[in-house]
């Protein structure tokens, strides 16, 4: 049962599919008090007046679009369920960095080793916030991540113990980072590790 789990972790593609249907069908099924979001990067909607400033301003960061998490935000609000961003604002992208990704331009060796250095710096950020808030209720907590956190070898996977991985995949049950050459070939894949 998905609600023995202390916590679910659900990967996110970063929009190839439309995310929110599997979100919805999850958070609708535990009904947690905390969504942990990389998405949501730095901002915690944990008040009825954070969530109404956020869906007034309508904006995240450089880096993610207020209407990549919309459905989501307004899921959560009408929830009641504290949203919060397990993550750096702007992913710690420097503003020509941001530019670059955002317009999909090449990346020079010296960037991508900065890249490299800033994903090891925000999976650390996301254990400890994860670490943090498992410990503040008794429901399971839900974890939406990009795909690519939730390899079986990530750091991120093996800080825990005890969780249930929802993740993209391919027919071949492979976790995806990337889409797929036809939308139909997208499914959802479930693993779980359980230790005492």
């Amino acid at each position: 049962m998905i609600s023995s789990f202390p916590i679910i972790f659900l990967g996110d593609t970063h929009g190839f599919i439309d995310d929110f249907v599997k979100q919805k069908e999850i958070i609708d099924k535990i009904n947690p008090d905390f969504i942990l979001s990389e998405s949501l990067q730095n901002l915690s909607l944990d008040s009825k007046e954070k969530y109404e400033e956020v869906l007034k301003i309508k904006k995240i960061s450089e880096m993610v679009l207020f209407s990549e998490i919309e459905n989501l935000i307004g899921l959560c609000y009408k929830k009641n369920i504290k949203l919060i961003g397990i993550d750096i604002e702007n992913f710690g992208f420097t503003k020509e960095l941001q530019e670059k990704i955002n317009n999909n331009q090449d990346i020079t060796r010296e960037e991508e080793k900065k890249i490299e250095h800033l994903l090891n710096r925000r999976e650390k950020h996301q254990i400890r916030m994860i670490k943090n808030f498992k410990n503040k209720t008794k429901k399971p907590i839900v974890v939406i991540l990009g795909s690519w956190h939730l390899r079986e070898d990530s750091p991120l996977m093996k800080s825990f113990n005890n969780y249930k991985v929802i993740f993209p995949c391919d027919k071949e049950n492979k976790l995806l980072f990337e889409p797929p050459q036809k939308r139909e070939d997208v499914f959802y894949c479930e693993r779980e590790k359980w230790q005492n």
